[in-house]
């Protein structure tokens, strides 16, 4: 897996697995029960709130700094600020989240290799 490879899947979210089966439900980033091509159980993810914080941090430190850029050069009226900020940020959340929520369970998968059986500890203690 390279980069590149990596990158296409996060903006067109699949499978971990098979990459061919959708990973989120339609028009959500709720990530789907089982893959329709694979059937691999893609419910087991829960990754939280890691991927909303990643994308706020970044908006914050981007658009923030760009209204009052653009106040100090343009003096733009109250309105204009409302409009550009909200669709802006909206724009990129869109874009962003579900391919920050996709990057994660990747990487997840990738490394922790769960499964369905996969509920026992990982510091390798045995449960008796």
């Amino acid at each position: 897996m390279s980069f590149a490879d990596d990158v296409k899947f996060c903006l067109k979210p699949r499978c971990p697995v098979c990459r061919q089966g959708r990973l989120f439900k339609p028009l959500s980033v709720t990530v789907e029960d089982r893959c329709a091509h694979c059937g691999a159980d893609l419910g087991l993810h829960d990754i939280g709130d890691g991927a909303a914080v990643f994308i706020l941090f970044i908006l914050c430190f981007s658009l923030i700094p760009l209204a009052w850029g653009m106040e100090l050069l343009f003096a733009p009226p109250l309105w204009f600020h409302v409009v550009f900020c909200a669709a802006a940020g909206l724009g990129l959340i869109a874009v962003m989240l579900p391919a920050t929520k996709a990057y994660i369970i990747m990487l997840e998968w990738r490394h922790l290799k769960r499964g369905p059986d996969d509920d026992a500890p990982r510091d390798g203690a045995d449960e008796d």
